[in-house]
C-alpha cells in the first residue's frame, strides 16, 4: 500500500484454494442484518442514522486522498493508474508481495480500520462494516497502485482492520460523551479523534461534536461494566540461541485493555468483550514490537451456578510481534472454553482452553542454506502461512497476589512458496509465559514475567537446514491499574 514492494509471488495451488474460500468467506459470511434493511431510519446508540452510501463514499475518498498523496506528494511510479492498470490487475490475479513485516502486520491493518470506521461510525453495526472494510482493500489492490494485487493485503487489510478498527471504535466511545461541555468535551474530542480519525472527522463535519445530547441509554454501549486500562513498565532482556539473532536489553511500555466481563457482563455479542495490548520497545528493532487484539465475537453460558461458571466463545484474533529475536504475526478465528472457579472467600481462578484456525499467519521464513542455491533463485523473507493454533491458560487471584500461567502451540504451512524461491515449509511454533505479581496499593504493583518463544522449521527442499531456536525472556516491571466505573467513577478495583 505504501510502495515498499519487493519480490512478488505468484500463488501456488494451495494459494489459489485459499483465495477462494477467502471469496466465498466474503460473500457468505453470516451478517445478521443486511445493509439493505438499514434505512435512514435506523440509527445506532449515539444516534447516529446508518447511512451506507456516505460511508462507502468515505470509503472512496479514503481511497482517493492515499492514492493523491502517492502520486501528487511523494511522485510515486506505483501511482500511476488508470484503467488499462487496472483490467491488469483484476485479470492477472492475486500474488503475494514482499513488503516489509511491519507494513503487512501494521501498517495494512490500521489503514483497514480506516474502512471500517468509515461505515462504523456512520451508523452501521460490526457485522455490517465488514464488507466495507473488504471493498475498500480490494478497490486499492486492483486500483490504487500499479503493483500486482497482493492476497496477503487483502486479509491483513480486512480482518486486522475489523478487530482493530471495532476495538478502537468501542474504546473511543469511552472516551466520548455526548453530556460534557467546555474543556472537558474539548479534550474527550481531541482523545477520541486521536484515538478513531474517520469517527472523529465525522462527529466534527456533522457537529456531533459540538452539541449538547444524550449519552447512549444503555450505559454498555459508552463503558461495561467491566473495564480496565492498565500499563506496565520497566526492564526486557532477550537471549535467543541462534547466532542469526541478537541478543536485547532495554526498557518497554506496555498499555492493555480488558473491555467485558464474559462471566457477567449483559451483553453478549461481537466484540462486546475484546482484550487490547500494544507494548514498545526500547533498544530492539522496532518502537512498536507487539500488538494485539482478542475479541469475542459470540459468547454464550455453558454451565453457570454451583461451584464455577463456564462460558464459550467465538474468538477473533489479530497478532503482531516483531522484535530482534522473531517475527510472527496472524488473523485467527477459534473456540474459546472460559472457566471461573472460586479460591476460597478473597480469590478466583480463571482458565482458558481455545482451538482454531489460522486464516492468515506471517513469519520470517528463516531459509538458511546448507549450500550454494542454483543461479537464479530468489528467496523469500517472509513465509505466508494457514495452519492450526491451540492455547491454555491459568491466571489465579488471591488477595493481592497474582499468578498467570500460558502455553500456546501453532502449526503452520507455507503457502507463498515456489521451487525459486526456497520451497515448501512447515513450521510449529511454541510460546510460553509465567507471570508472578502483588498488587502494593489499590492502583500500583509489581511484577515479574517469564517467557520463551520456541520455533521448529523443515523445508520441503534438502538445501535447507531445519531451524530450531529457541529465545528465553526475561521481565521485570511496575504496574498502574486503572479500573474506571461508568460516567468518570475515580479508579478502583472492581
Amino acid at each position: 500500500m505504501y510502495g515498499d514492494r519487493r519480490r512478488s509471488t505468484s500463488l501456488g495451488g494451495r494459494g489459489r484454494v485459499l483465495v477462494r474460500a477467502l471469496l466465498s468467506a466474503a460473500v457468505l459470511f453470516p451478517v445478521p442484518a443486511s445493509l439493505a434493511a438499514q434505512t435512514a431510519e435506523t440509527v445506532d446508540a449515539w444516534g447516529v442514522p446508518a447511512r451506507p452510501v456516505i460511508a462507502f463514499g468515505e470509503v472512496v475518498g479514503i481511497n482517493l486522498l492515499t492514492w493523491s498523496l502517492n502520486y501528487y506528494v511523494r511522485d510515486a511510479d506505483f501511482a500511476v493508474v488508470y484503467p488499462k492498470t487496472w483490467w491488469n490487475n483484476i485479470s492477472n490475479g492475486f500474488e503475494y508481495d514482499g513488503n516489509l513485516f511491519a507494513t503487512n502486520m501494521i501498517d495494512h491493518p490500521y489503514h483497514g480500520t480506516f474502512y471500517y470506521n468509515a461505515s462504523r461510525s456512520n451508523g452501521i453495526g460490526f457485522w455490517g462494516s465488514v464488507p466495507f472494510t473488504f471493498a475498500g482493500s480490494f478497490m486499492w489492490e486492483c486500483c490504487g497502485e500499479r503493483h500486482p494485487m497482493a492476497l496477503n493485503d487483502l486479509v491483513n487489510t480486512t480482518l486486522g482492520g475489523v478487530a482493530l478498527g471495532e476495538a478502537l471504535h468501542r474504546s473511543s466511545s469511552a472516551v466520548l460523551s455526548n453530556e460534557a461541555s467546555g474543556a472537558d468535551r474539548f479534550g474527550r474530542e481531541v482523545a477520541a479523534f486521536v484515538m478513531n480519525p474517520v469517527r472523529g472527522f465525522n462527529r466534527l463535519i456533522s457537529g456531533r461534536a459540538f452539541v449538547h445530547a444524550p449519552n447512549p441509554a444503555d450505559p454498555d454501549d459508552r463503558t461495561p461494566g467491566f473495564f480496565r486500562l492498565s500499563f506496565d513498565s520497566g526492564y526486557r532482556e532477550v537471549r535467543p540461541d541462534a547466532p542469526e539473532r541478537s541478543p536485547v536489553e532495554g526498557v518497554f511500555l506496555n498499555m492493555s485493555i480488558d473491555f467485558g466481563d464474559p462471566f457477567r457482563g449483559r451483553r453478549r455479542g461481537a466484540f462486546d468483550v475484546f482484550e487490547f495490548d500494544l507494548t514498545m520497545y526500547g533498544g530492539d528493532q522496532n518502537v512498536i514490537g507487539s500488538l494485539a487484539v482478542r475479541g469475542n465475537l459470540l459468547t454464550r453460558d455453558w454451565k453457570r451456578g454451583g461451584a464455577s461458571d463456564h462460558v464459550w466463545a467465538v474468538v477473533q484474533s489479530y497478532e503482531y510481534d516483531d522484535t530482534s529475536a522473531y517475527q510472527f504475526g496472524s488473523q485467527n478465528v477459534g473456540m474459546r472454553l472460559e472457566s471461573l472457579w472460586p479460591l476460597g472467600s478473597t480469590g478466583d481462578l480463571t482458565t482458558r482452553v481455545q482451538g482454531g484456525l489460522i486464516l492468515f499467519g506471517t513469519l520470517d521464513s528463516a531459509l538458511r542454506p546448507a549450500t550454494a542455491t542454483p543461479g537464479g533463485w530468489d528467496l523469500r523473507s517472509f513465509d505466508y502461512t494457514t495452519g492450526l493454533d491451540g492455547r491454555v491458560e491459568a491466571e489465579a487471584r488471591v488477595g493481592p497476589a497474582r499468578a498467570i500461567a500460558s502455553w500456546r502451540a501453532s502449526w503452520m504451512r507455507s503457502v507463498n512458496d515456489s521451487p525459486t524461491n526456497g520451497g515448501g515449509a512447515r513450521h510449529l511454533i511454541h510460546m510460553g509465559k509465567l507471570t508472578g505479581g502483588v498488587r502494593l496499593t489499590p492502583s500500583l504493583g509489581v511484577a515479574a514475567d517469564f517467557r520463551v518463544y520456541l520455533r521448529d522449521s523443515e523445508y520441503d527442499i534438502g538445501w535447507f537446514e531445519k531451524v530450531q531456536e529457541t529465545a528465553p525472556e526475561l521481565r521485570l516491571y511496575g504496574t498502574w491499574i486503572l479500573v474506571p466505573g461508568r460516567n468518570g467513577a475515580p479508579p478502583g478495583l472492581n
